[in-house]
């Protein structure tokens, strides 16, 4: 049986914040822009042409005005004369500031650490999901795994069914019937299929198949939910399913509402 890989809690919420930061900065240009258009609707029209030589006048101290006569140079090349073209000032100004940021930059991360770099941001990102991780296992229990047993308690496997449409229908199918994994739905499984053989595989994963580890993902809890939802999709059945993989599994599995 395999799973959909996923990214870690930790990066998840690095890819969460970093969304966020677009977002915001994609509302403020849209309302700066918003307000540039009313504004220049709004204002009278001597207000206008005044803004209007004010901004001419910033163009001509930026761009340089009208430029000085374009001077030669000795460079002749098959009849190509090399030109000694003026630089822009605000191409002047635009290299200078990335100077004085790349400046500060190095001052803020690299001399006084005052900024965390990358890897220091996600070192702390891991950290802090491992102890909400710990946190969220303390106040849940543990489960011992050699007593595991298979819920039929019906919110318990409409939960556990959740996670499964939410992370293992690319490779499993949205009835279990088999995608790139295997069929879920017959009695034919690869490792086994007990509520503790599934169980175990969806805690540690299968490198090999591409199936990652789900236990930084998700609790014991809901490892077992998860699992209990793939049994009960013993014998359903589904149209277009795949093939049967692996050996018939023969066994009776103990069921009870809850741990």
């Amino acid at each position: 049986m395999t799973f959909p890989g996923v990214l870690t809690p930790a990066l998840l919420a690095a890819g969460s914040g970093a969304t966020e930061t677009a977002l915001t900065i994609t509302v403020i240009i849209m309302l700066l822009a918003l307000a540039a258009v009313f504004f220049a609707v709004l204002i009278p029209d001597e207000d206008r042409v005044r803004i209007s030589r004010s901004l001419a006048g910033l163009k001509k101290y930026l761009v340089g005005g009208k430029p000085p006569e374009v001077t030669g140079s000795d460079h002749d090349f098959d009849g190509i004369r090399e030109l000694d073209n003026r630089i822009p000032p605000w191409f002047s100004y635009l290299f200078i500031g990335t100077i004085v940021f790349g400046g500060i930059y190095m001052v803020d991360y690299h001399v006084l650490g005052t900024s965390k770099l990358m890897e220091a941001e996600y070192r702390d990102e891991v950290a802090a999901a491992e102890l909400q991780r710990r946190i969220l296992l303390a106040s849940e229990g543990t489960i011992d795994e050699n007593t595991l047993v298979t819920l039929t308690e019906p919110d318990a496997l409409k939960r556990g069914g959740e996670q499964f449409q939410k992370f293992c229908v690319s490779c499993h199918g949205t009835l279990g019937q088999g995608v790139v994994g295997p069929n879920l739905t017959d009695r034919y499984w690869i490792h086994g299929g007990d509520v503790r053989t599934v169980y175990a595989t969806i805690k540690q994963g299968v490198p090999a198949k591409g199936m990652i580890s789900w236990q930084l993902v998700f609790t014991p809890g809901q490892i077992q939910e998860i699992a209990s939802y793939v049994l009960s999709l013993q014998g359903s059945n589904p149209p277009n399913a795949k093939k049967p993989e692996g050996q018939m599994y023969v066994g009776q599995d103990t069921t009870v509402t809850r741990l």
